[in-house]
């Protein structure tokens, strides 16, 4: 017998699961979408420069004792095939730490060499990153701006293949590079998270430039035109993602960005779970501000084709896909405990009763037509098989366009997913702060050890992170998984234990991973 609560609950899991799977299914086919466009991308191709502009190039760093001898050293390189004269290295120097000591030695030592080499120091944190960049652009006069975070190491020849796309047109707002990695090889987890990265340029980068959508700066290994992010109202501090924020300005300020995915910059992948939880967990409150702060505008544009504005939705709320990952797991955790096996739909029609003659009461009898039976578990496998597909496919595309092997990477993607089923959670706290919260929060960044060989170590220096609230809910997400697949199979609703068992895993991994390398920590933690 089947009580009128558990209709009701019956009724609020099917619809919520529809409601999910419509969702998924727009994320889902964003990722096919960009991945087919993605086909037509050609790298754009530059004029020799009669002249060279002066560029700026701007590093914002904070406490990066272990990277920023290296940073420097590559960028003085950069500038030295462009022209010694003709660049500026200008390092906005936020640190704390022993960093400060060396970035004046740094700086004395190559600007005895005759480089052009300024450092920055603002005396307070406002802002964080894009304050540090506002304050830089106040005091540029350079035409255009390189922007390098502390653990990119730049080719020599960056300067010479991007200022020409700048120079030979002016509505090019900025030239965005592929990000390559040093530590690809280091561990498992760098050599997931690298094709994660690599799916993101070969495929979501040119799949929007070659749309003519919105496409975003990355933060790093790019150049930017100073007039546009003047026009566009310069570096704002009120995101926690200051790139994504200013190149939606520019494009919305009649600019567009140019990807050539040919030059690849290298930079460091995070080493650690809670390293890779704090970048990702900035990614997401960050978008989402933006997301907040843009759509309007948007949306209100009359520059902007409707197509343009689709895909600026999808693009700036794609972190959503975590909050929802989060709520199927709720979902199928409630049809377990509340024993929702099988909802059942029972569709009656009344019929005449012909024997009164023509004008017969409707209403004198029920037949039963037919009786539906609904499985809240089939949609929850649905949201769960095409979350993970779309996941499979992006990064299938990515490692076959780079011929690394499909058969070679099969560990690294399955131990991509199970990342990200793991993160969900993480993902989500500060996904709701990013929607929820009218406070911009802290931007922390993620630490970098200046590791690129497997027999570096990360566990012994500074800079480490320590165990949050955040892990308390991961471990929650266990126990209501460990509860909630008792209940199942107490029941016999064994149609539910595989997505249980999927995030479940994921939780567990993820949260033992974090306890596992926290305590594993020689180092001291962030100060």
């Amino acid at each position: 017998m089947v009580t009128l609560f558990e209709v009701n609950a019956a009724d609020v899991l099917l619809g919520a699961s529809i409601l999910l799977s419509c969702a998924f299914f727009v994320y889902g086919i964003n990722i096919l979408h960009l991945t087919r466009r993605s086909k037509r991308y050609t790298v754009p191709k530059s004029e020799e420069m009669s002249t060279k502009p002066t560029v700026a190039i701007h590093l914002p760093v904070y406490n990066e004792l272990y990277v920023v001898e290296r940073l420097v050293g590559s960028c003085v390189k950069v500038a030295s095939r462009y022209g010694k004269d003709l660049v500026r290295i200008c390092v906005i120097d936020d640190s704390s730490d022993e960093t400060s000591k060396l970035l004046d030695e740094l700086a004395g030592r190559y600007q005895s060499q005759g480089f052009k080499m300024n450092v920055l120091r603002r005396g307070e944190r406002s802002g964080f990153k894009a304050g540090a960049l506002q304050a830089a652009l106040l005091t540029t006069e350079e035409e255009y701006i390189a922007v390098l975070d502390a653990d990119f190491v730049p080719p020599e020849d960056f300067l010479d293949r991007t200022v020409p796309f700048l120079q030979a047109d002016p509505s090019v707002g900025f030239v965005q590079c592929r990000w390559g990695h040093l530590d690809r090889k280091y561990n498992l987890m760098t050599e997931s998270i690298a094709i994660g990265i690599d799916a993101h340029f070969l495929l979501e980068q040119q799949g929007r430039n070659s749309s003519h959508y919105l496409m975003n700066f990355n933060g790093s290994a790019g150049v930017l035109r100073k007039k546009a992010i003047t026009d566009a109202g310069g570096w704002a501090p009120d995101t926690l993602a200051e790139d994504l924020d200013v190149s939606y300005r520019m494009q919305l300020a009649g600019y567009r960005g140019v990807f050539v995915g040919d030059l690849e910059v290298p930079g460091e992948l995070p080493p650690t779970i809670s390293s890779l939880k704090r970048q990702q967990g900035r990614w997401a409150r960050g978008s989402l501000q933006t997301a907040k702060k843009l759509l309007r505008q948007i949306h209100g544009s009359k520059d902007l084709t409707r197509g343009q504005k689709i895909e600026a939705d999808i693009h700036l709320t794609y972190y959503l896909v975590h909050p929802l990952m989060v709520a199927s797991f709720l979902l199928a955790a409630l049809a377990a405990l509340l024993n929702v096996n099988v909802i059942n739909y029972t569709v009656n029609v009344s019929l005449p009763d012909f024997t009164k003659g023509v004008g017969a009461n409707l209403t004198a009898g029920k037949v039963v037509l037919a009786s539906i039976l609904i499985a809240p578990w089939i949609v929850f496998s649905v949201l769960v098989v095409l979350s993970t597909l779309s996941v499979l496919y992006y990064c299938t595309v990515a490692i076959r366009t780079q011929h690394l092997g499909l058969l070679a990477n099969v560990k690294e993607i399955l131990f991509l997913l199970v990342l990200g089923y793991g993160m969900s959670i993480s993902n989500s706290v500060q996904a709701f702060l990013g929607i929820f919260s009218k406070n911009t929060g802290t931007f922390k960044r993620t630490p970098k050890y200046a590791i690129t060989r497997k027999e570096g170590s990360w566990s012994e220096k500074q800079y480490q992170l320590p165990l949050n609230a955040t892990n308390l809910f991961e471990a929650g997400g266990i126990v209501l998984a460990v509860l909630a697949m008792a209940r199942a199979i107490q029941f016999s609703n064994f149609g539910i234990l595989p997505i249980l068992g999927v995030y479940a895993t994921g939780y567990a991994f993820v949260f033992g991973l974090t306890v596992k390398q926290t305590f594993s920590v020689k180092g001291s933690f962030e100060r």
